[in-house]
């Protein structure tokens, strides 16, 4: 994880839920999530929780964590 996500994740209250729903993402468990594939981005996916976005995407079957922030700041650097 980066600086700024470790910066986001401890400004929140429920860290430890937000790295749950991560590991779901990346065990390919998403029952009960929130997730849409993005409109301009091939195999680009984002997960929303309150007001964070986690952004993702599927390489070779497996699926990477490319962004956790705040839904403000997280599309304008896709």
């Amino acid at each position: 994880m980066t600086k700024k996500w470790l910066k986001i994740l401890q400004k929140e209250n429920n860290k430890e839920e937000i790295l749950k729903i991560i590991q779901q993402i990346l065990t390919w468990d998403w029952d009960g999530l929130d997730i849409i594939k993005m409109k301009w981005k091939d195999l680009y996916y984002r997960c929303r929780i309150w007001k964070i976005r986690i952004v993702f995407f599927e390489k070779d079957w497996k699926y990477f964590v490319d962004k956790v922030g705040y839904r403000w700041d997280v599309y304008k650097w896709l």
